[in-house]
């Protein structure tokens, strides 16, 4: 699927409305409420220290992975709904300019724990998490993105805390040539 950035404002509004004549639900369904997402809560080591520990008790890391290489013991097993194989997404791997399914700003990760990804084995946890568990839990995975500078690293660091990279030993460090 491609990105519609090329397209204007105007014309996106046009396709949607397109797209909007392949089924009768349209016209006789009124949309839904828009996905209400709280502000972002202040970022602090607390806030990702509880994530982490979200992380393992929502059992994450099972698909993810312990440092979110989408290498977890249940990764090899998942299919998407189309029962063709799909990988857990790779925080690890995320640099600057990496996305999401479905995004790339901590407001779209936040969406994505609230409403899982269809098509996807990427569950809803609306209800079982509170907003500002989704919140720690955002802050904590972007500390899993080692390759990319985030202001969640940055206050990890400034705070004494290791990134997953350097807990796991993957991080590189100019003194020991990684």
């Amino acid at each position: 699927m491609p990105s519609w950035i090329s397209l204007s404002d105007e014309n996106r509004t046009d396709l949607v409305a397109y797209i909007k004549t392949f089924s009768p639900r349209w016209q006789a369904e009124k949309p839904g409420d828009p996905i209400k997402i709280p502000a972002e809560p202040a970022l602090t080591k607390e806030s990702i220290t509880h994530g982490a520990e979200l992380f393992q008790k929502m059992e994450c890391w099972k698909c993810h992975g312990q440092q979110g290489r989408g290498d977890g013991p249940s990764a090899p097993t998942l299919t998407d709904s189309k029962e063709q194989p799909i990988r857990p997404y790779n925080f690890a791997e995320a640099g600057n300019d990496s996305r999401f399914k479905c995004g790339e700003t901590n407001q779209d990760l936040y969406r994505i724990f609230m409403t899982g990804l269809d098509g996807t084995p990427m569950p809803s946890f609306a209800d079982v998490i509170q907003p500002n568990d989704a919140w720690d839990l955002v802050h904590y995975l972007r500390t899993l993105q080692v390759h990319r500078k985030s202001k969640e690293n940055q206050v990890l660091k400034g705070a004494g805390g290791k990134s997953a990279a350097a807990a796991s030993g993957t991080e590189k460090s100019p003194g020991n040539g990684n």
